[in-house]
């Protein structure tokens, strides 16, 4: 089964970043990065069945760009 995340950069400060997730842009979640530590936590649900499996799609996609010290305006995950 394909699976797709779109992942857009809503807000950015020095402390961290907000990003919206989803299956596509009329859906979409959000996320939030601590630009020190990487930690992400997930600030709203995408209103999709398995909201779970976009959230964690999306926090690794957002951690791995952290680990390069970068913060992309536009990801995805795809698989």
């Amino acid at each position: 089964m394909a699976f797709y995340v779109l992942i857009l950069k809503e807000k950015e400060d020095e402390t961290g970043v907000i990003y919206r997730f989803g299956p596509h842009e009329d859906r979409l979640g959000s996320l939030w990065i601590d630009k020190l530590s990487g930690e992400v936590k997930e600030l709203q649900e995408t209103p999709e069945q398995n909201s779970q499996a976009f959230f964690q799609r999306a926090a690794v996609k957002v951690w791995q760009h952290w680990k390069k010290g970068a913060f992309p305006e536009k990801i995805c995950w795809a698989s």
